[in-house]
């Protein structure tokens, strides 16, 4: 039996991964949605993606179906290997491993696991061209929120849900612009993101290497690739530490061509800097994050955050996408539950939501930037690799073996315990008006 259909209506600012997932949750459950995307498409920034066993369990809590397309698009699950990239004589030789049988990492094109999603979606339930300038709150006797976008277009919906990335204007709205926290700081470290064909890195570095998941570190960089499109691209990604700042406030993308992209590989192996050279078409990307200032609070009212726009961090744990869908999936659930019967409970839903999610989105923040520095020799342990093994597994298993169905039946709790609290503020305040207090 489906679910009674909710007498309201959410906005979804952003229709990348986060939104398109938590759209296709909240659709399942007969919670009227609307994306509204400021690009003139669905579209995804980047190219390989892992996902990490908390991640699949996530996607089945949103709804099977995304599982699916997940499964469909991803390589098998693979152990990640770690070498000592700056070192030509023992970079074929494994340091350690990460993930085994039960719990692999999988990897996945980006826009392949849009493009899957995109496909179950309601054809109506977007709109494009839409970016978020302001909400007027609330709007008219109708109680709405009214959305205002750049283009001098309006929009009301009974409560917003910033899914709006990095640059996020929906987490200036909740924390208030001048709010330190409203805007990404560069984390000094940027990276270079490519796909070469597999032939040619079968060439290099093996079939056995290519065809795995593998972390080559150094000092100042280090270098992560996997195989995606069914094992016929090798993804490849160079990160780097940067001495100076980032030379522009609105771009975080910058053209450098190959020749910069290969100048920044000093320091690795030769063949690690073949494959770099390989790379064509390449940009250098600023790794910014909310590590400096985090998001105090992930709802206000009727306006709320997830993904990126709520606990922006940094790739190095790859965990940044998993936690969007996490985030997806409770929320989804606590604004599906039967007690959220109105617009009126939907801020005790998003405050639920807020006090599940904050804490651990803010760790993901914090974890990522150290294991970052970790990988680099930037720690008070510098190069001990047994030092950096037994972190990175501590870290890792923060973050996989997180109980996502579990989680969700807290924050259901939670928000029992608040709505009965409102419900009994309000006979409150009714019988002290029928005595005439």
């Amino acid at each position: 039996m489906a679910p009674i259909k909710k007498d309201f209506e959410i906005a979804i600012i952003g229709g990348g991964i986060a939104g398109v997932a938590l759209a296709i949750s909240l659709v399942k459950r007969n919670v009227p949605c609307t994306i509204y995307e400021k690009a003139h498409v669905f579209g995804e920034i980047g190219a390989g993606l892992g996902i990490t066993p908390n991640a699949t369990r996530a996607m089945k809590a949103c709804d099977p179906v995304i599982y699916e397309v997940f499964d469909r698009v991803a390589q098998p699950d693979t152990l990640w290997t770690f070498f000592d990239g700056s070192d030509e004589k023992k970079d074929d030789e494994p340091i350690f491993t990460l993930g085994d049988a039960e719990a692999g990492i999988r990897g996945c094109h980006r826009a392949h696991f849009l493009d899957g999603m995109i496909r179950h979606l309601p054809k109506d339930v977007a709109k494009f061209n839409k970016q978020l300038d302001r909400v007027e709150e609330p709007y008219g006797p109708s109680g709405k929120l009214r959305m205002v976008f750049q283009d001098g277009s309006t929009a009301e919906a009974d409560a917003i849900v910033g899914c709006d990335g990095i640059k996020s204007r929906t987490r200036e709205i909740v924390v208030g612009s001048d709010h330190p926290s409203a805007t990404c700081r560069f984390t000094h470290k940027h990276c270079y993101r490519g796909l070469i064909p597999m032939d040619e890195a079968l060439e290099i570095i093996g079939k056995k290497r290519a065809m795995g998941s593998n972390l080559w570190s150094a000092n100042k960089r280090h270098i992560v690739t996997y195989p995606v499109a069914n094992g016929t691209i090798l993804n490849i990604v160079m990160h780097c530490t940067s001495d100076g700042d980032w030379p522009s406030s609105t771009n975080f993308v910058l053209p450098v061509g190959e020749e910069g992209c290969y100048a920044d590989s000093e320091g690795l192996s030769p063949r690690l800097r073949q494959l770099v050279k390989r790379m064509k078409s390449v940009d250098r990307w600023g790794l910014f994050d909310l590590g400096d200032h985090p998001v105090p609070t992930f709802s206000r009212g009727r306006i709320c955050l997830i993904g990126d726009a709520a606990h922006a961090s940094t790739p190095h744990q790859g965990a940044g996408a998993g936690l969007c869908i996490e985030d997806a999936a409770t929320l989804a659930s606590l604004l599906a539950d039967d007690r959220v019967e109105g617009r009126d409970d939907i801020s005790a839903a998003f405050a639920a939501y807020d006090q599940c999610r904050r804490d651990r989105g803010h760790r993901l923040v914090e974890g990522s930037r150290r294991i970052g520095e970790l990988y680099e020799g930037q720690t008070e342990v510098g190069k001990d690799f047994k030092a950096i093994e037994n972190e990175v597994r501590t870290k890792a298993k923060d973050i996989w073996e997180f109980d996502i169905n579990e989680s969700i039946h807290h924050s259901l709790g939670d928000l029992e315990r608040r709505l009965a609290v409102k419900t009994g503020a309000m006979n409150y305040r009714q019988g002290n008006f029928r005595a005439g207090l």
